[in-house]
């Protein structure tokens, strides 16, 4: 699917692509969410552009993922999407060449229709192709910085469950801290790719005249990096007291057996001798036989709960 934009009255506006005539030379961004052959075609026909193949958008090597070709300057991004509950991370490519900015992924970014919705009314974001990269990322940091926000909130309400010792709530405190983990360490990916491709955009002479806007979206990014940091250490630190009060709560449960197999071996052994099938048993013809035999098995089983609390391991 194409979305193409122009720039008029220093608005950014979008307007529909449904064939290749539609793709005019006004056009200063185009959007490809996912496009099919045909469309890479109307592209390359209409602007001379090549355009990268989707297979090419996962590709971690940083030689991939910034760089300058005949085709322009190319940049690709991680995006933090989620659905559900469940974060993922999608690449998205940007290009710039030729007065025109070119955005490729195989998937909806909320940031890219974000952006637009801020774009329409602020018409120093649509200045050039770098105002609108740069544009793009801004509403993705801040978009980020929410999300860091809510991980936050996640971590008080879990944090206040495992120190009231909800121990019911355990196993769903523990899926909750490793959603949390797992949501910041993709958010961080996103950020590290952040301070690799920007500080590389900074030493690009096209992008000079953008250096302020560059240095304030690092600058940016250091900090949630900061953030990132201390969310994953009181991660660790939640995650290693829910445990702590799973093993005490297991502890306290094999702890009772164990209690109940050395209070019940005594009368069982009682039991055991009187049960065994000898003729001759002497106690077989006392009178008082049976009752001293339950008041024996009870003492021995009342006299190692003593010992035990007077030792303090109950």
């Amino acid at each position: 699917m194409l979305n193409a934009y122009i720039i008029a009255d220093r608005t950014l506006r979008k307007i529909p692509v449904n064939q290749a005539s539609d793709l005019v030379p006004a056009i200063r961004w185009l959007d490809l969410n996912n496009p099919t052959e045909q469309e890479r075609q109307w592209v390359k026909q209409a602007f001379q552009q090549e355009l990268q193949f989707m297979e090419e958008l996962g590709e971690i090597e940083a030689s991939a993922r910034f760089y300058r070709d005949d085709h322009g300057l190319h940049l690709n991004l991680y995006f933090l999407l989620g659905a559900d509950g469940v974060s993922r991370i999608a690449s998205v490519a940007f290009t710039v060449n030729q007065g025109r900015i070119y955005t490729l992924h195989a998937e909806e970014i909320p940031e890219l229709r974000a952006f637009y919705s801020h774009a329409s009314s602020r018409p120093e974001l649509n200045d050039d192709p770098f105002s609108i990269l740069l544009g793009i990322v801004w509403v993705r940091v801040g978009l980020l910085a929410d999300n860091y926000e809510r991980l936050q909130t996640d971590l008080e309400s879990l944090s206040s469950a495992i120190f009231r010792g909800e121990k019911r709530r355990m196993p769903r405190v523990l899926e909750g801290l490793a959603r949390v983990e797992d949501t910041n360490g993709k958010a961080r990916l996103g950020l590290l790719e952040n301070q690799r491709a920007f500080s590389q955009l900074l030493r690009d002479s096209a992008a000079q005249m953008h250096a302020e806007e560059i240095n304030e979206i690092l600058r940016d990014v250091e900090s949630l990096m900061t953030h990132s940091t201390f969310l994953y250490e009181r991660t660790k630190f939640l995650m290693d007291s829910a445990l702590g009060v799973v093993n005490i709560e297991h502890s306290k449960r094999l702890n009772v057996f164990t209690v109940l197999s050395v209070v019940l071996m005594p009368p069982t052994l009682i039991a055991s001798v009187y049960g065994m099938n000898f003729r001759h048993i002497p106690e077989l013809d006392w009178l008082w036989g049976y009752p001293l035999a339950l008041l024996a098995m009870l003492a021995a089983a009342v006299g190692p709960i003593l010992y035990l609390k007077r030792r303090e391991w109950l």
